[in-house]
């Protein structure tokens, strides 16, 4: 135990000198009133070291307290308990590894600190033996072990596995700050059998509808040399077989891909499934299979893009436009118009109206029918007429000449989100010379910057309407922001993404349901956890959540799981976790107001067979991952022996911990009392025999 304060040693002498002097000042003069003169010393001695030992607490005494403690060493066990495991005990008596490992934990257990955990794709603190884990992640589970004992002596890890690992990095090459020794147990048979392979399938999950897109599949033979296998694409929606390819399989060691072109010819959830031949002998067959699943959408959107006369912006807005497939767009001029407005879910008006287009009937069938506008305008557009039409932004014009307007970032925009620099660089664009005002229900993107000087003229401006959306930019150039763009980053990325989700925004239809309900997606793996959203709106379209909202699901066996969501905020969620393969509906309902409002929809779970695709155990890379740590690799009919080999190990051992606490003197209540003590002893001497 030992003490500092916050000042020099020497201070303590004036807290010793301030106790004195506050008593001697006190009862100087107060000596005669004492018959007994002991008495009158202790009363001073008293007030003395009362003060003092205040003015001491006032230099921040600290005390320190340093303790030793042994600490033994932890050994960490990580079993694998993927579903491969199954397929390793297929030459190995699984009783009696279970057996002997609990039992070497157990022995263990007498010297050292011993963890136990199991793992798949995630990581739980028991040993299990069900080897239902549908994937295998051995080095993000050995860092996270490592990381959770860094301030604890973990001295050793032994890991039990196949080695087969089909997520996360190569555990023998990983970088680790772990200091200890890691001991490998081997499991499965490294023999390579006779197998034939889906490894991967790739396609997109999302198409549109009589777009084309590609499945591609990897495919990997092993010990099959010499053989012709055939590949097969089989659409279950169509309910025939789509593609067909003769392989020749020409080693050992064979893998390659095969690209195949389908038509989305129908809307809907598509599943294909890819099939490879098996070989004469193959055992696992469980992965001569795959599925793919394609969510066809016939909801393209479909933008028109009308202007006053040919313009290099025209070029910009659709080679932007035109990089999400989503869209289906249609440019033409004023005087080429032929189209129906009302069959496009957006118009983009270039320089429109003008003094040669009033675009009056456009205009008129695009509110009617809700359809939102983009105005444009520029150098040729009649600002009369355009704020005749809209009230996003009033322009009032000074000049027939054209200004020159940067373009300066708003905050405060929120309609979406953009990430955009502090300082834009962009080139002017052609604005009207004249005042300009923001209308109700908007929000700016980009006010006007002439020069260097910053006004409150909105430059790009969007407004929220109850059946459509309208946005207008006062000035033409979007072409040389586009090449500026280039030039400086070597793509058109930043432009780009202000024309299509300014597009994005205009184009998606306000949804009026006072009731939402919602999932990520329409298909799962069986791991992956699922989640509902619900939002609930009263008659001003306010988010509440006052109602409790139930939630029924039903597997196609007609059986019905139950929830209630959570409120969150001001809306509703809830992860009901994981759900095994099938088909499954769900639907929500609550009631408000009097009324009940539902939704409902569709979702499907697949199941997942990567721990089928490699069963062949990969004892090397268990082999070296030992020798990177110090350790040994032994067989599972060797487990018993890895006792005696880390009572060997002389830098498995315990560990002398010093801590080192410190506290304030101040913060003990002791010194409380005892201050009051000296005190009120002090007062009762001089009352009682000082008479004062």
């Amino acid at each position: 135990m030992s003490f500092s304060i916050a000042y020099p040693a020497f201070f303590i002498l004036f807290c010793l000198l301030a106790g004195a002097l506050y008593a001697f000042f006190l009862y100087r003069k107060k000596k005669d009133a004492f018959e007994n003169k002991n008495v009158f010393w202790l009363s001073s001695i008293l007030r003395g070291l009362s003060v003092s030992l205040l003015a001491f607490l006032l230099l921040s005494p600290i005390f320190r307290n340093l303790q030793n403690r042994e600490e033994k060493p932890t050994i960490a066990i990580l079993k694998d308990n993927s579903a491969s495991q199954k397929f390793a005990f297929k030459n190995t008596d699984s009783i009696a590894y279970r057996k002997n490992l609990v039992a070497l934990r157990d022995k263990l257990a007498a010297d050292y600190t011993v963890k136990e955990y199991s793992f798949g794709d995630l990581l739980t603190d028991t040993l299990k033996f069900d080897y239902k884990e549908q994937a295998t992640d051995i080095s993000t589970n050995l860092e996270s072990i490592i990381q959770s004992y860094d301030n604890e002596n973990l001295a050793g890890i032994i890991l039990a596995s196949d080695g087969i690992y089909n997520l996360g990095a190569n555990p023998a090459y990983q970088s680790t700050q772990f200091n200890g020794t890691i001991y490998t147990i081997g499991l499965g048979d490294t023999t390579i059998q006779k197998d034939a392979a889906v490894s991967r399938v790739f396609a997109n999950k999302v198409v549109y509808l009589n777009d084309q897109f590609a499945i591609r599949s990897d495919l990997s033979v092993f010990a099959g040399q010499g053989n012709s296998l055939n590949v097969s694409i089989y659409d279950h929606s169509a309910g025939r077989t789509i593609a067909n390819k003769n392989i020749s399989v020409n080693s050992n060691r064979y893998s390659t891909s095969i690209e195949s072109i389908v038509s989305a010819s129908r809307a809907g959830l598509h599943r294909y499934t890819v099939r490879i031949s098996t070989l004469d002998g193959e055992r696992n067959i469980a992965n001569n299979t795959q599925d793919v699943f394609v969510e066809v959408l016939d909801s393209k959107e479909k933008i028109l893009i009308l202007a006053n006369a040919p313009h290099p912006d025209i070029a910009a807005i659709k080679s932007a436009l035109s990089l999400n497939k989503n869209y289906k767009l249609t440019a033409k001029t004023a005087d080429q118009l032929n189209v129906n407005p009302s069959d496009y879910n957006l118009i983009i008006l270039h320089n429109l109206p003008s003094a040669r287009f009033n675009a009056t009937s456009v205009i008129n069938q695009a509110k009617k029918s809700g359809v939102s506008i983009w105005y444009i305008a520029g150098t040729q557009c009649a600002i009369p007429l355009l704020n005749q039409q809209q009230n996003a932004m009033s322009i009032t014009v000074r000049s027939a000449n054209a200004a020159n307007a940067f373009a300066a970032k708003n905050n405060d925009f929120s309609y979406f989100k953009i990430n955009l620099p502090a300082q834009l660089g962009f080139p002017p664009l052609n604005t009207p010379f004249g005042t300009f005002k923001a209308g109700p229900n908007t929000q700016t993107l980009f006010d006007q910057k002439i020069g260097s000087v910053r006004t409150d003229y909105p430059l790009w401006i969007m407004q929220s309407g109850t059946r459509s959306k309208t946005a207008v930019l006062a000035g033409e150039g979007l072409w040389r922001w586009r090449m500026y763009d280039y030039q400086q980053h070597k793509n058109f990325k930043l432009t780009d993404e202000l024309i299509s989700k300014t597009a994005q925004f205009l184009s998606v239809k306000n949804d009026k349901r006072k009731f939402r309900l919602s999932t990520q997606k329409a298909v799962f793996n069986e791991s992956e956890p699922i989640s509902f959203d619900a939002e609930l709106f009263n008659e001003n379209y306010e988010l509440i959540n006052d109602p409790e909202v139930n939630l029924t699901i039903k597997d196609s066996s007609g059986k019905e799981y139950k929830y209630n969501l959570n409120k969150e905020g001001s809306s509703y969620a809830i992860n009901i976790g994981t759900l095994g393969a099938g088909r499954y509906s769900y639907s929500a309902n609550t009631s408000y107001n009097g009324r009940t409002q539902s939704a409902s929809g569709n979702i499907r779970v697949v199941s997942q067979n990567i721990e089928a695709i490699n069963t062949t155990a990969d004892f090397g890379m268990l082999n070296e991952l030992a020798k990177n740590h110090n350790g040994e690799f032994v067989f599972a009919s060797q487990l018993n022996s890895l006792y005696n080999k880390i009572k060997a190990n002389a830098s498995i051992k315990t560990v002398l911990r010093s801590e080192l606490t410190t506290f304030p003197l101040i913060d003990k209540k002791w010194i409380f009392f005892l201050i009051f003590a000296l005190l009120a002893l002090e007062w009762f001497l001089r009352k009682r025999f000082g008479g004062v």
